[in-house]
């Protein structure tokens, strides 16, 4: 390529920069950005909905490039196997505070999603003690059982007497309980002192 011929070109770009900044618009017709814009961009930046509706000719996809020219979009953690082998290795057993120090800079959002993505699911965790040892014991074995309250509902025919923790509004239903029993292979008997 002749110099002269890169002397054009340099000054063909300039004349059309000019045009660019003096029409205010590129030439395929689109509306070049002004420093207001950009201010209010910076200032309503993770709302999209009131960006556009306080930039009316500009496009959702026109608002997210912008926030990316400018900065201050959130920038997408892209994960390293080392990370997911943490995260295949951490995420079944340890609890929400410690996955977050482990993945500093992250969200549970993103840990769980990526976990999700890689087929990795948490241990259930034991159900909490309600305070009556019948209802105890019904869920501990239905836990042990790898039962959901869902499941046991199902197979007790108690509606939704154990997925609503339905005792907790009174006194436990001893008929509910009894079928509890029956279709999780257990029976009731009494001990005296």
């Amino acid at each position: 390529m002749k110099v002269h011929f890169a002397a054009l070109s340099v000054v063909r770009s300039q004349r059309a920069r000019e045009r660019m900044i003096r029409k205010g618009r590129t030439p395929n017709g689109h509306w070049l950005w002004t420093p207001r814009e950009d201010a209010v961009v910076r200032l309503l930046y993770p709302d999209y909905v009131a960006l556009r509706r306080s930039l009316r000719r500009r496009t959702y996809n026109g608002l997210r490039y912008r926030t990316r020219t400018l900065g201050i979009a959130k920038k997408r953690h892209v994960w390293l196997t080392t990370e997911e082998a943490r995260l295949r290795r951490l995420y079944p057993k340890v609890d929400r505070s410690e996955l977050l120090l482990a993945f500093p800079g992250m969200t549970w959002q993103q840990i769980v999603s990526k976990a999700r993505r890689i087929g990795v699911w948490r241990m259930r965790r034991k159900l909490n003690p309600t305070g009556h040892p019948l209802i105890d014991m019904i869920r501990d074995r239905a836990f042990d059982l790898r039962l959901s309250m869902v499941d046991l509902d199902a197979m007790a025919g108690t509606k939704r007497y154990f997925q609503t923790a339905s005792w907790r509004k009174g006194r436990p239903n001893r008929k509910a309980l009894l079928q509890a029993v029956d279709a999780l292979g257990g029976e009731v008997s009494i001990r005296w002192q």
